[in-house]
């Protein structure tokens, strides 16, 4: 019985083993799979998601009109229709705080994607400076959802979610 129990074991310990090099080979190979350049296609997304999250996390209050501009130029839809009825509440807004926000990009992945519609996630950090804070401002860190849609061969943004 003695040999049976050894070789039992051996046998566990072997299935144990070759679970573990598939498991380490699984985790290495979509280790390198994160780490691959982003397609053509993937990268013109992106450089639209980074453009627009820019743009709508950028503000001053003493010059809001081209910043706002600039977000209804990369945008479309309901995200373009909501953000622009929303004009004269932004703009007063950070008048009246006298906000500033500078961002930055600081990572970005393309999810979902097609050949007329992506998801990108943008995780982008800003220095905001406001009635509220400080002269030195204060960190705020955004994570976006980004849904783009191709429209007359551009990547527009066609809605936007702060996410956890």
């Amino acid at each position: 019985m003695g040999g049976r129990s050894g070789s039992w074991l051996g046998g566990a310990l072997a299935v144990v083993l070759v679970g573990l090099l598939v498991a380490i080979g699984l985790v290495m190979s979509s280790r390198d799979a994160v780490d691959e350049p982003l397609t053509a296609a993937q990268q013109d997304v992106a450089a639209a998601a980074r453009a627009e999250a820019l743009a709508f996390l950028t503000v001053d209050h003493q010059d809001m009109d081209p910043l706002v501009e600039a977000v209804l130029a990369g945008a479309t839809g309901e995200f373009a229709e909501e953000y622009r009825s929303q004009r004269d509440t932004l703009v007063s807004e950070a008048e009246r705080t006298e906000a500033v926000s500078t961002p930055e990009v600081v990572a970005l992945g393309v999810g979902d994607q097609d050949d007329d519609a992506a998801t990108v996630l943008v995780a982008a950090n800003s220095t905001v400076t406001n009635t509220g804070t400080d002269a030195r401002g204060e960190v705020r860190y955004y994570r976006l959802r980004m849904r783009l849609v191709r429209e007359g061969g551009r990547w527009l943004t066609s809605d936007v979610e702060f996410v956890r």
